[in-house]
């Protein structure tokens, strides 16, 4: 293949592929912006750039925590619900082992040892690498590699409760919604060990993602639409009076309002209908993307940092595009072996032919 036939199909690569939901994919890459922009700035004061709270980028990742990790889920649900579990839940549990666990093992422990080495820690003090044994490593998860985990257990219960139909009717499905928003709010949060207590916080946009796809929420009255906006653009305004402090700042986690935050700000950004190509074509690499950002953030910083260049706009903007650039990099790169289609990006397992094949080389399976 000539340079010119590998750069054409590098760019066929580049685009959205036909027959999915572009607005879906553009929402993927609006989540995926929100997550790398929160690594760029760190998730605590010795993590990232360090910023101050007062500093407008921190002020930006502050005011969409609320969103950020309830839009992956929210997506991760409405996607699942396009080819919902009907039967087969070992294999079903199966394939979301490997789709999940395998590359959360492999690129997860290429993170700690790297971060370890560096001696840093993983998560702003949370998680890292300094205080956890190696051997407690995913036990008691990694950085941002609990959300792997803790999906993970969400999408066990979940495909419990459809195998036997049970979130096949609305009201038992708002139900399950309500509960989870409770369950979260009032369960204690012991050590996270493999990432259960995450499963909960994550369980609520999971289920309303399966919901908004299951009863069509695109299509609901009026009404429900109206209502739902109004509750999110409320809410929204009382987080953004907690930043302010003129009121209690709500909690980023386990409590009713963020969580009801969450659930109806995903669902109003579903309303929107949007494509955005440029999002689009990131959302397609999400997976990769969060897996793999926090070394293009990180290597972007050391480089500024020699460079000498103290911008926060520059080593915002910079980190933000090396995030997307190296996770997008991981994924044309792994996809040119079977193994790596397999341990990075958890696709089926390499089945090696037999000699009689004439060539030992693996194949996808």
């Amino acid at each position: 293949m000539t340079v010119a036939e590998k750069m054409r199909a590098t760019g066929r690569l580049l685009v959205v592929p036909p027959g999915r939901d572009a607005s879906v994919d553009t929402l993927r890459g609006l989540a995926c912006l929100l997550v790398v922009l929160y690594h760029v700035r760190g998730g605590g004061p010795g993590d990232g750039l360090r910023l101050p709270p007062d500093n407008p980028w921190s002020y930006l990742v502050d005011s969409v925590v609320y969103v950020r990790m309830p839009l992956f889920s929210f997506l991760s649900g409405y996607v699942y619900a396009m080819r919902p579990l009907r039967d087969g839940w070992p294999q079903f549990v199966q394939g979301k082992a490997r789709r999940l666990l395998v590359p959360m093992l492999v690129v997860g422990t290429v993170f700690a040892l790297v971060r370890g080495s560096a001696g840093e820690a993983t998560d702003g003090g949370v998680n890292g690498v300094g205080q956890t044994p190696w051997y407690l490593w995913h036990v008691l998860p990694v950085a941002h590699f609990w959300f792997l985990e803790a999906i993970f257990w969400v999408f066990v219960l979940l495909g419990l409760a459809d195998r036997f139909g049970l979130l096949d009717r609305r009201l038992p499905m708002v139900a399950a919604v309500v509960a989870a928003v409770v369950a979260d709010a009032v369960v204690p949060t012991p050590t996270n060990l493999l990432g259960l207590r995450d499963a909960l916080f994550l369980l609520p946009f999971v289920l309303a993602g399966v919901a908004a796809r299951r009863f069509s929420f695109r299509s609901a009255p009026l009404p429900v639409r109206g209502g739902v906006v109004a509750l999110a653009v409320a809410l929204g305004v009382w987080s953004q009076f907690g930043l302010q402090g003129w009121v209690d700042r709500l909690p980023e986690r386990h409590a009713l309002l963020s969580s009801a935050l969450g659930v109806t700000a995903c669902l109003s950004l579903l309303l929107v209908r949007r494509t955005v190509k440029p999002l689009a074509v990131i959302g397609g690499f999400s997976f990769s993307i969060y897996t793999c950002h926090v070394f293009g953030t990180s290597a972007a910083r050391m480089v500024l940092e020699r460079l000498g260049i103290t911008s926060v706009t520059v080593n915002v903007l910079l980190g933000l595009c090396a995030g997307i650039a190296v996770g997008i990099l991981v994924e044309l790169l792994a996809r040119r072996s079977a193994w790596g289609r397999a341990l990075v990006l958890g696709a089926r397992w390499p089945r090696l032919r037999s000699p009689g094949d004439g060539d030992t080389a693996s194949s996808p399976a």
